[in-house]
């Protein structure tokens, strides 16, 4: 084996990692090599002194920096605004409103509520004793209202800060979804009654918006210790 070899493997050598004829190969080559018995004395020295190398254990004081600094790192981490949209109560409590306004839609449309509205009065029934502008805003208000209150139950997570905000906020979006939809499954009715519908609509999402996150944010301040 050259000396150029031997440079290549005396690493190897040192921690056990050739084979015994390779290893029997170094050694007789050292034994008539002084260059390279001294370069493997000196590296052999090396490699003791590493194995008795102690790491120490960084003090309190050290950790407690690193900590530190690690925490304001994962601070000033930009999270993605879609991504804590999606995890906040405001698009969960909207995305379940919209979901139970669909079931209900499916369980009672717009225009056969309507129609039986309308029956009902012509056949001067209960309804036949109140305005008619206003049992079709009452009949919006309940289309606005019972989706985003049962949503907001369902999902709404406990709100401290400006509850009443994040209500309306809430309801807007919702209405915003859902007047264009309601206006659209109904064109043969007349402009003024689905007008007055979807006010009932819009004022039923706002109120169970700003409701349900105002109930939430009181019932915490009177469970918090």
């Amino acid at each position: 084996m050259s000396c150029e070899n031997i440079k290549t493997n005396i690493l190897s050598f040192l921690a056990a990692e050739l084979s015994s004829d390779e290893h029997k190969e170094i050694l007789h080559h050292i034994e008539g090599c002084t260059p390279c018995g001294m370069e493997m004395e000196e590296l052999e020295k090396n490699w003791k002194l590493i194995d008795r190398w102690e790491i120490e254990e960084p003090s309190a004081r050290i950790k407690s920096g690193l900590m530190t600094a690690v925490r304001k790192e994962l601070q000033e981490v930009q999270i993605p605004w879609w991504v804590s949209f999606k995890r906040s109560s405001i698009f969960q409590t909207v995305l379940g409103a919209l979901g139970f306004s669909l079931i209900a839609y499916l369980i009672l449309p717009y225009d056969q509520a309507i129609e039986l509205c309308e029956t009902n009065i012509s056949n001067a029934g209960l309804l036949a004793f109140f305005p008619k502008g206003l049992i079709y805003f009452v009949l919006g208000l309940l289309y606005g209202l019972v989706p985003v209150s049962i949503s907001g139950i369902c999902f709404s997570k406990s709100v401290e800060e400006n509850p009443l905000i994040k209500g309306l906020g809430i309801g807007s979006i919702f209405a915003a979804f859902l007047v264009p939809f309601f206006i659209m499954q109904c064109p043969e009715f007349a402009s003024g009654l689905i007008f007055i519908m979807a006010l009932g609509i819009i004022a039923g999402s706002l109120l169970g918006g700003m409701g349900t996150f105002w109930a939430f944010s009181s019932v915490s301040m009177r469970t918090s210790p």
